[in-house]
């Protein structure tokens, strides 16, 4: 959420507010359907079973890369002329949350990582 406001206004004092609109548009396209696919996975009781889980993933995911091309639909019919800032803060949005997955790394045992 910070790169997108943040992105939204560099991108503003340095081309203007429409710009500005449509960057934060593209975080927006990059934050709604994580938080979508987020609910639809984790917004669940722990006694759920595995098969239950697994389905939730599916359908959250499904569910993402549908809202993804609504909102981009939109944002190509809103935000024609303005495409670039749209997808360059998406692209940057997308871009925090690999940065940060390399950060924490993929040994959640390890207790020397600080958070």
């Amino acid at each position: 959420m910070g790169i997108l406001l943040i992105a939204a206004l560099l991108t503003g004092l340095v081309w203007g507010r429409a710009q500005a609109i449509a960057a934060l548009y593209g975080g927006l396209v990059a934050l709604i359907p994580t938080a979508y696919f987020a609910y639809r996975v984790f917004a669940r009781r722990k006694t759920q079973d595995p098969g239950q889980m697994l389905g939730a993933f599916y359908l959250g995911e499904f569910g993402k890369l549908g809202l993804t091309a609504v909102l981009f639909w939109l944002g190509v019919a809103l935000f024609a002329k303005q495409f670039l800032a749209l997808m360059v803060t998406y692209a940057a949005c997308l871009l925090a949350y690999w940065l940060v997955l390399a950060w924490l790394g993929f040994d959640w045992t390890d207790e020397k990582k600080e958070f």
